[in-house]
């Protein structure tokens, strides 16, 4: 196996440590919330805070990547988040929750754009939607493996046992990968060109309408790692074990549709191009998940309403592999920058979503309401996204 290929299989691998820790709050939540006597307003910036400190991050983690390699800087940053998520067990207070989850976040921060860097270095371009469909598919299954494993935790020894035991795993990942990789050889590093001005990037249409479609999938999405499970119990009315079920299959659609969406986008692109396979694979791709989330929405039955709701979450996630590795092009030498900088974006949504879910269910007792406007955002990204245009040939200042 080629060296890349065990690059990516390895990136796979830790994202799936990287989204156990990310989601086993979700499935602890309405526990823990009982245990601290927290509001729904409170709960919602306990799940709020990682995507705070994960949207600042993104862009620095990513510069510093490209500047400097990823080899050390993904090895620290993974030990320390698997550090912070066994910490959350130890949390005494609510601002002492506060504190460990934003520290959390801001070390997984790190990860996606120091890999998107590492990518950008030892795929080829024609490869680089595949890899990153199947490096973000592994983090899909670890989120869908999370939840029915976090359940059983949760009941049988606490809300506290699944942090602890996803903390302690995450260590081994931290060595492994800093046995493993190796930062550009030194023929790339040789003719590689000048990183492109940030004053150039930021005056990139594709860039700017990139972040658009990030902040607008992502609210949406960010909803099946914080509120789905409690929506399914509170809302929907099922046991614990029913509800971290369902929860775990808005993961599991997703591994299956980051692998499938980034092998189609290279496939269609070797007969398309790229700006014509991208921008296909991306508007169908938002386009069906806000379409299944709202017949979920509206659908009378608690099993089916919650399925259709979980599909939507792989119609969305057929898009990714083109994001990424759009990210890329865009990006050109600073691509695990220009990757942070939709990471943060998608985050920035990230942070908002669950916030506001939280302060519209205190005050106003509707699920509807929130969950209508991610529809809503997810069609707006679709429309921001045939504006991407990302041809391999058009310079990242148009």
């Amino acid at each position: 196996m080629a060296y890349r290929h065990r690059l990516v299989l390895l990136a796979l691998v830790i994202n799936m440590v990287c989204y156990t820790d990310r989601v086993c709050i979700a499935i602890a939540g309405p526990e823990l919330r009982k245990s601290f006597g927290l509001s729904q307003t409170e709960m919602g910036l306990v799940f709020s805070i990682f995507s705070l400190s994960y949207f600042l991050g993104q862009t620095p983690w990513g510069a510093l990547a490209d500047r400097y390699g990823s080899r050390g800087l993904v090895a620290f940053a993974i030990a320390g988040w698997s550090l912070f998520t066994a910490l959350t067990a130890a949390a005494w207070s609510y601002a002492s929750l506060l504190v460990i989850r934003f520290v959390f976040g801001a070390l997984e921060a790190a990860f996606s754009p120091a890999v998107a860097s590492a990518f950008s270095r030892w795929i080829p371009i024609n490869e680089r939607a595949t890899a990153f469909g199947a490096f973000l598919g592994g983090g899909r299954l670890g989120g869908a493996l999370a939840p029915p494993l976090a359940g059983f935790l949760v009941l049988r020894y606490g809300w506290q046992a699944p942090f602890i035991v996803f903390g302690a795993f995450g260590i081994l990942w931290a060595a492994a990968w800093y046995a493993f990789y190796r930062n550009p050889p030194p023929a790339a590093a040789q003719t590689q060109k000048e990183p492109i001005p940030w004053a150039v990037l930021l005056r990139s249409r594709r860039l700017w309408c990139l972040l658009g479609t990030a902040f607008g999938s992502t609210f949406l999405w960010q909803f099946y790692i914080t509120w789905f499970p409690t929506y399914l119990r509170e809302q929907r009315g099922m046991a614990i074990t029913e509800a971290s079920y369902y929860a775990g299959l808005p993961l599991l659609f997703g591994v299956a549709a980051t692998w499938i969406g980034g092998f189609l986008t290279d496939l269609l692109s070797r007969r398309l191009g790229d700006r014509r396979a991208r921008t296909r694979i991306g508007f169908v791709s938002l386009c069906t998940g806000a379409a299944l989330f709202t017949a979920g929405i509206w659908h009378p039955a608690p099993a089916l309403g919650a399925l259709l709701m979980a599909s939507a979450a792989g119609g969305v996630d057929l898009y990714l592999g083109a994001a990424w590795s759009s990210a890329t092009d865009i990006g050109e030498t600073s691509g695990g920058a220009v990757s942070g900088l939709m990471n943060a974006a998608s985050n920035a949504a990230g942070f908002a979503s669950p916030a506001i879910m939280g302060l519209v269910l205190d005050r106003f007792h509707d699920w509807n309401a929130v969950l209508y406007l991610s529809a809503a955002t997810t069609l707006t990204a679709a429309v921001l996204w045939l504006f991407v245009n990302p041809r391999r040939t058009q310079p990242a200042t148009a």
